[in-house]
């Protein structure tokens, strides 16, 4: 991974399982994702946001407070399924960053203090994935 701009790196590695955190497509429909460790962008993402920076105009009304304040309930329930798989994905990929901080020796204590967790929830969340993984290894 190179970093081209402060903080914005391209996601390339094909094992890591991730989408368009926006349009909510895989990687293997947007091909390379820009993005952060639980983040990602494509290129149609990216290119709307800007044409959308550069033609706004500041709104006299109040924003919306969020996206499914635009849906119908109808639509609201089409993109729960979405929401839901984002979520799985958050997940598995948080799993794998996991697993690379067990294969350094990193120890429980220390993933649990960075996720803001005791080390002993820490072990109960993850153990078992990180365990299958290096079966798998």
């Amino acid at each position: 991974m190179e970093q081209s701009a402060k903080g914005v790196r391209e996601i390339a590695s094909a094992d890591q399982p991730f989408m368009c955190s926006f349009c909510l497509r895989p990687r293997e429909e947007t091909g390379v994702l820009v993005g952060a460790p639980a983040v990602g962008i494509c290129r149609k993402c990216t290119e709307a946001a800007v044409v959308l920076f550069q033609n706004s105009v500041p709104e006299a009304g109040p924003m919306q407070r969020a996206p499914w304040d635009a849906l119908d309930n109808e639509e609201l329930l089409r993109q729960l399924p979405k929401v839901a798989k984002a979520r799985d994905d958050v997940e598995n990929h948080l799993r794998i960053w996991v697993g690379a901080a067990r294969s350094r020796k990193i120890s429980w204590a220390s993933i649990g203090e960075s996720l803001g967790m005791s080390r002993q929830s820490a072990w109960e969340r993850f153990h078992q994935s990180v365990v299958a993984e290096d079966k798998s290894a």
